[in-house]
């Protein structure tokens, strides 16, 4: 059930394809699963006089969000490719939801953090065999259906400011559990819907450590660049809506220019992910990402309608390599495609993610605009990062996997 088979032309090797309507379901319920992820940072301003937060301690919920949803991706991620993942995929959205949908019910900072933490195992449990899953498409396929699985989570993330600000300035905190609906509803979808996914063979998953030893520059390439990109994403997602407000804009708009930045960035990451199957992973990796700054920093100084527009470029542009990076980790990892997704969604993700809480100390010593004027200059590294990933970096030249590798030099021995 969801799967085709096809026979691969380079190694007559049989594989599992997925099929549409189970990529169809992946990317919705990778909407309601992501879209948690976007919850709590809107409800910010709202919360801290509550709680009485300052803003280092609302920096240090980011981390610790960051941390159980995206470091611990790498372990769902191994255990994804040895014991299979079917029961990652359909308990992580129940979990997320539950969980962050639950904040509005305490003033505790403790309690708080304590649900922050685990919706955010919730959603670090989705994300390797879902992307795994939507992995398994044809190779000249995988940069598109991949961009469209990651659109799914970007627009999630985008939509929830624009749910819960409303909810809560008309009915208050309390009125947070409604929004454990969806990821109720796409929990159950998936149980009944995913096939079982197979574990790999030992020596497949072994793959994984061996290919990081034969090229750590490649891996290390890989992990700047989503690490640099994701501190410089989460810090403005976290701090934004705290910023505008200082700023004088109501909580609905400063909501509202979170949720420019992710709709953008979702529409980046499908245009993105498209282009890197024409023109290789590298260039749009490396290009998009040194484009946000001057977009960035455009936003932060001008105002007005303009102030909304070099959001949404910026955003365009952050997020663009978002799917591509995704792709380029399965292409190095090839038989490893869970743990190589959780490197690139997961494990890059909250090394850049534990930087949130430096910059709350930022703000508080040098003043927030300071500290956010600094975070955007950070895709700058992870562009110079991503000039090391495998692949060449000029128009007409796609980048070749691991597999497209392996094939040549077999033809050439």
């Amino acid at each position: 059930m969801g799967d085709l088979l096809d026979t691969d032309t380079a190694t007559g090797e049989s594989r599992v394809h997925t099929d549409n309507k189970v990529i169809a379901l992946l990317t919705a319920s990778h909407i309601v699963n992501d879209s948690y992820m976007s919850l709590y940072p809107p409800l910010l301003p709202l919360m801290m006089p509550i709680i009485g937060m300052n803003i280092a301690q609302a920096g240090w919920l980011a981390t610790i969000f960051s941390v159980t949803s995206s470091l611990s991706q790498l372990v769902f991620g191994l255990l994804t490719d040895r014991i299979g993942g079917r029961f990652f995929i359909f308990l992580g959205p129940l979990i997320a939801g539950v969980f962050m949908s639950a904040i509005g019910l305490t003033n505790n900072y403790t309690v708080l953090a304590i649900f922050i933490a685990l919706s955010g195992l919730g959603v670090a449990a989705f994300h390797p065999p879902a992307s795994s899953t939507a992995g398994t498409v044809k190779a000249e396929r995988r940069g598109a259906v991949m961009s469209i699985f990651v659109l799914g989570g970007n627009l999630g993330i985008s939509v929830m400011p624009l749910v819960a600000v409303p909810l809560v300035l008309a009915f208050g905190l309390s009125a947070t559990p409604v929004l454990a609906i969806p990821g109720v509803i796409a929990s159950i979808l998936l149980f009944i819907m995913v096939p079982p996914l197979k574990a790999k063979k030992p020596i497949k998953s072994e793959s994984f450590s061996a290919t990081v030893k034969a090229n750590p520059f490649a891996f290390m390439s890989l992990l700047g660049t989503v690490a640099f990109r994701s501190f410089a994403f989460f810090s403005l997602t976290t701090y934004l809506p705290k910023l505008l407000h200082d700023q004088g804009f109501s909580p609905v708009a400063a909501g509202g220019f979170v949720s420019i930045l992710m709709f953008a960035g979702a529409v980046g990451g499908l245009i993105g992910g498209f282009l890197s199957d024409r023109f290789g992973r590298k260039l749009i990796i490396a290009g998009s990402l040194a484009a946000s700054v001057p977009f960035l920093w455009l936003f932060l100084v001008s105002g007005g309608f303009v102030k909304a527009l070099w959001m949404a470029l910026a955003g365009f542009c952050l997020l663009a390599p978002f799917s591509v990076t995704v792709v380029a980790a399965q292409e190095i990892f090839p038989n490893s495609k869970a743990t190589a997704s959780s490197m690139s969604m997961g494990f890059g993700l909250g090394l850049g993610g534990i930087g949130v809480g430096i910059v709350g100390y930022m703000a508080s010593a040098i003043g927030l605009p300071q500290a956010i004027g600094i975070v955007s200059v950070l895709p700058i590294i992870a562009a110079a990062f991503a000039l090391g990933l495998p692949g060449k970096f000029w128009l007409g030249f796609k980048t070749k996997g691991i597999e497209d590798m392996v094939e040549y030099a077999d033809t050439n021995d």
